[in-house]
């Protein structure tokens, strides 16, 4: 279900004179996400679009992204990527499972195996990707696929952490139970410093912790 929500911000911006083991140009922006009764959000995806030319050395490593599949779920339930990225898709399970997505964004099918790493695959054009199982119609998961390499994911705490280069920024929302745009407009934002922010939903968002049918190992 698709919850139409609009934001309150609260800004606390924490300026240091010593930003800790970083370039004296880069800050850390620390994001907490709320539900309106005070509960943390996990799985909010902020996406900051530089509006500058980022150097080289400014460019954060890509670690390897993995799609697992651990007791029937995929592990993680929302996985955000640079475009270009190839992505690997480990079944955990001493089961079956047959990955497909039907997105736009990247179409792909992943038969029948179990106990092993299938091929990985490429995610070259930005946008979300719902993953499901063929066997298992519980299972869901999703790929954000993105053009900027600055993004951070909220945990189950609601708290995200993204180290930035000094800049001016366009931040764009997406989470899997609301309309992006519509839930958070993109909004410019300028860093030079450490900074803490707190984006508090109006409604409440009901935490997906999975499902399994309970009809045993198929």
């Amino acid at each position: 279900m698709k919850h139409k929500t609009v934001f309150s911000a609260l800004l606390i911006m924490a300026c240091s004179s010593m930003a800790l083991g970083q370039d004296e140009r880069t800050a850390s922006f620390s994001i907490t996400l709320n539900n309106s009764d005070g509960s943390p959000v996990d799985n909010g995806v902020f996406l900051f679009e530089p509006q500058f030319e980022v150097e080289a050395h400014q460019m954060p490593h890509q670690e390897p992204a993995v799609m697992n599949q651990i007791d029937k779920q995929f592990v993680p339930h929302v996985l955000v990527v640079k475009a270009g990225t190839e992505v690997t898709f480990p079944n955990a399970d001493n089961l079956f499972h047959h990955v497909y997505s039907f997105s736009s964004t990247k179409q792909f099918e992943l038969k029948l195996y179990k106990e092993f790493t299938a091929e990985p695959l490429r995610f070259e054009n930005a946008g979300i990707v719902d993953i499901g199982c063929n066997i298992h119609d519980w299972m869901l998961g999703y790929i954000v696929v993105t053009d900027t390499p600055y993004y951070g994911k909220t945990d189950i705490q609601g708290q995200g952490l993204v180290s930035l280069p000094h800049g001016e920024y366009t931040v764009r929302f997406w989470h899997p139970q609301v309309e992006g745009e519509k839930a958070f407009p993109p909004q410019s934002i300028s860093v030079s410093a450490d900074t803490q922010v707190t984006w508090m939903l109006n409604t409440n968002i009901i935490r997906d912790d999975g499902f399994d049918s309970g009809f045993g190992d198929y």
